[in-house]
């Protein structure tokens, strides 16, 4: 099944899709009673609802179906074709569907500023939201370095410390434009 660019990107920066697609990547296939135990944050209607809508888009699949006393427990696993996005727009060095893609992951970056722009209340420090570029001059390999030392910084922050109750979810995004030819 092909997966829309829209719904591989409302995964990345949407809550509840986030923490599903990322317990379920980093534990291979769950159940939801897996999934519950893991994002307690999540209420169970809308972790089943969010299934569901996974599921119909193609993000996850359903790889086993259990019967648990009188109830049918299913376990999902993401689908390759999720996985492999990015991968197979990468292979074919297709720029207009790479635009494609970037663009969409500005527009519901976009959306969630707005909604939390919007709020009758906010405060900007107290709430850990922020945004900056830096310039940094590397070489595809350094690049690739910095981007795995990256991945092990943010790994232990990518599901929520029980025993903290003070954290909230908030999207890390980075962006590494296309080199710059300029000479500065």
């Amino acid at each position: 099944m092909d997966i829309s660019i829209k719904d591989m990107m409302d995964c990345i920066v949407n809550p509840v899709k986030n923490q599903i697609v990322l317990a379920i990547q980093a534990k291979g296939e769950c159940t939801a009673k897996d999934l519950l135990s893991l994002q307690y944050d999540i209420p169970q209607a809308t972790l089943y609802r969010t299934l569901n809508r996974l599921v119909e888009s193609g993000v996850i699949k359903i790889v086993e179906e259990k019967k648990v006393r009188a109830v049918t427990e299913k376990v999902y696993a993401l689908n390759e074709s999720f996985l492999n996005v990015n991968q197979s727009v990468i292979e074919q060095n297709d720029g207009e569907a790479y635009f494609k893609l970037f663009t969409n992951f500005l527009i519901v970056l976009m959306k969630e500023f707005q909604n939390y722009a919007e709020k009758s209340s906010i405060n900007i420090v107290e709430d850990g939201s922020g945004f900056s570029a830096t310039p940094i001059y590397a070489t595809v390999e350094e690049m690739l370095d910095i981007g795995n030392k990256f991945k092990e910084i943010i790994a232990p922050y990518q599901t929520r410390n029980a025993s903290v109750e003070e954290q909230k979810m908030h999207i890390l995004a980075t962006i590494i434009t296309p080199p710059n030819d300029k000479k500065i």
